[in-house]
């Protein structure tokens, strides 16, 4: 059974090994250690961490998700988003890379829009898209 809670200490090295399984150029675990307390969760199954959750409330961003690739398609990033946009207000943005059709997909089944294209947003050069999700 599933489970979504706030994110502790203990979860980080769990979740660098999911940001590092996820992404081209994983954020580095200060970020995370920045976050604990905030609106920031992880998915638990049979005790494992298999997927976390960042929303900054303030910059009304959501700042990254990532599920461990053996989980990926069963619902976890959707229970995860759900969780963290119930503690967001007025709306919410993200960030994505052009290339990850994937992701682009998931974001449009929860309500988000494309809004604009960021050129050269990340390091290597590549475009981002800018998404938009109301929260009203």
């Amino acid at each position: 059974m599933m489970k979504i809670r706030k994110c502790t200490q203990d979860d980080i090295p769990s979740i660098i090994k999911i940001e590092s399984l996820s992404f081209k150029y994983p954020y580095p675990s200060i970020v995370f250690y920045n976050y604990i307390g905030q609106n920031f969760y992880v998915a638990e199954l049979d005790s494992k961490v298999v997927g976390y959750a960042i929303g900054d409330v303030k910059r009304h961003l959501i700042v990254s998700i990532a599920v461990h690739p053996d989980y990926r398609r069963k619902g976890i990033g959707k229970a995860l988003m759900n969780t963290i946009l119930k503690n967001m207000h007025d709306y919410a943005i993200l960030q994505v890379r052009v290339s990850n059709k994937e992701a682009i997909k998931f974001y449009k089944k929860l309500g988000f829009i494309e809004k604009e294209l960021l050129k050269s947003y990340y390091i290597d050069g590549e475009d981002a898209i800018l998404m938009f999700k109301s929260l009203d």
